[in-house]
């Protein structure tokens, strides 16, 4: 059945419900949703395709992975798909800001903050990246000279905060990063339910739940004053400076204290973590694939030179986008984007029901095999211009898409270009042997599930590797698409353990 005509020409007669486990009696799918979501969740789509039906609980949840339907969803169809129940316990946090509202008030907020992340706008945030990288790098030199290892997944949290609060803000962050490090992995916990009893419980009991809770808000709105205090005494930030001017489009009020700090929240929380996670999961990726490497190494050199990233050479930066993109393919930071269906439609054929829940999961759909050749390995050749046309536009969503598509996505792309060109100019990484790193935890961002220790050698121990280079140029010739080798094989999955 065409999806569009199913959805704006219905019938009498039902679609047919999608297939999909029968999980238990009373707790549906909800277990092995627990146990290990990531790898659920490919489990589904392998097992009964790109429209799965599934109880988690007494929630009745659809999982869409064909590009068509997810465009119907995202796109064509966004009104009748909003944010749900699946986000209320974000607010438990961020409040009411553009992660968790819908509607009027959501699309008044939107307009307000959008021009500081508008392409043209992006670009002038480039100096303040490449300034908070050079200051870990430098930090970088030392632990390397005395071989300590470093936690990669903490470093990058670190940077992509005062990154983001000096760009947005004009506010250093940077003194209060570690404390923040803590809070933002107990923001993490407590924002995605996990159907514990404390969660269960009313939220006046002083649970170690709730407490932690109360200390998150505590921290936070301390942040939150000192960002206005700085923005009072400086007039400096470009975000602060439409948040402290916007109106409330209903009332043409100002923004109340409440909405300015919970837009505020979300910016920061939303804005560095996913970023964060991106740039953890690219370094992994380049450091375990040797041909990668070698031609990033080329590239950056031939494009840099040696010295700093512009805005101008950031843009050259073609094979290192390629690298960047392969990467959110392959780890999407937010690998699951809920929906709650307002009407009845049909999707792919299939009856979405009034109510009813829908999981689009950017980490499944970019393993779809039906578009994704050898979906477990690791090419960044799939992002050349023709591979990109060649394929449907739905199939890749690392941002989602249509009206909610994230609004820092082009200050994201840019940011993870320069910090790995940078990072790649001055050192090689090696993933200190051990575990294997996981994924797969019910978590809001695919987060590796333990710390990531690396160490850090400068680049002028490495030796040359034209010939890899030259291997990857010609696999590109043959095809269109890197080498799939061994070592392209993906090390790290929802299996590893």
């Amino acid at each position: 059945m065409n999806t569009t005509k199913a959805a704006t020409t219905p019938t009498a007669t039902p679609a047919a419900a999608a297939p999909g486990p029968k999980g238990s009696p009373l707790l549906g799918s909800l277990g092995p949703w627990r146990r290990n979501t990531a790898e659920f969740l490919l489990g589904l789509q392998r097992d009964y395709g790109e429209m799965v039906r599934m109880r988690l609980g007494p929630m009745t949840a659809h999982q869409v992975t064909g590009p068509d339907a997810v465009r119907r969803v995202l796109v064509e169809n966004n009104a009748n798909y909003v944010r749900g129940p699946l986000y209320e316990q974000f607010g438990v946090v961020m409040g009411k800001g553009l992660l968790t509202t819908d509607g009027e008030f959501w699309r008044g907020h939107r307009r307000a903050v959008q021009p500081v992340f508008l392409k043209n706008a992006v670009s002038d945030i480039v100096p303040n990246i490449v300034g908070a990288t050079n200051e870990m790098l430098d930090e970088w030199e030392a632990k390397a000279a005395r071989d300590e290892p470093v936690d990669l997944m903490t470093e990058m949290l670190r940077l992509t905060l005062v990154t983001l609060s000096r760009s947005l803000f004009a506010y250093d962050i940077k003194p209060a990063a570690p404390v923040l490090k803590q809070i933002v992995d107990d923001v993490v916990e407590v924002m995605f339910r996990r159907g514990t009893p404390s969660e269960m419980l009313p939220s006046w009991l002083p649970t170690a739940r709730q407490r932690k809770i109360a200390h998150i808000h505590q921290v936070f709105d301390k942040v939150v004053a000192d960002v206005r205090k700085n923005y009072a005494r400086t007039g400096e930030g470009p975000l602060i400076a439409l948040m402290e001017q916007a109106k409330d489009p209903a009332t043409g009020e100002p923004w109340t204290d409440q909405q300015l700090r919970d837009e505020l929240l979300t910016i920061y929380l939303a804005g560095h973590e996913t970023t964060a996670v991106s740039l953890c999961w690219t370094l992994l990726s380049i450091a375990n694939h040797p041909h990668v490497q070698a031609e990033l190494d080329e590239e950056v050199s031939g494009v840099l030179g040696g010295g700093t990233p512009d805005a101008d050479t950031a843009a050259g930066l073609t094979y290192t986008q390629m690298v960047v993109d392969e990467s959110l393919r392959m780890y999407p930071p937010i690998w699951i984007f809920p929906r709650a269906a307002v009407g009845p439609d049909a999707l792919d054929g299939y009856d979405i029901e009034a109510g009813s829940s829908i999981l689009l999961s950017p980490l499944a759909s970019h393993h779809n095999p039906r578009h994704w050749d050898n979906p477990v390995a690791f090419d960044p050749y799939r992002f050349t211009p023709q591979a990109v046309r060649e394929r449907p536009r739905m199939a890749y969503f690392p941002f989602g898409a249509g009206p909610r598509q994230c609004v820092g996505n082009s200050m994201a792309l840019l940011e993870l270009r320069i910090i790995v060109a940078m990072i790649n100019q001055r050192f090689k990484i090696n993933l200190i042997p051990g575990e294997a790193l996981q994924y797969g935890s019910p978590v809001i961002s695919l987060r590796p599930l333990r710390d990531v220790m690396v160490r850090l050698r400068s680049r002028e121990e490495k030796a040359g590797t034209v010939s890899t280079v030259n291997r990857s140029r010609e696999s590109a010739a043959r095809g269109g698409r890197g080498a799939r080798t061994a070592e392209s094989a993906c090390p790290y999955s929802p299996e590893s353990a």
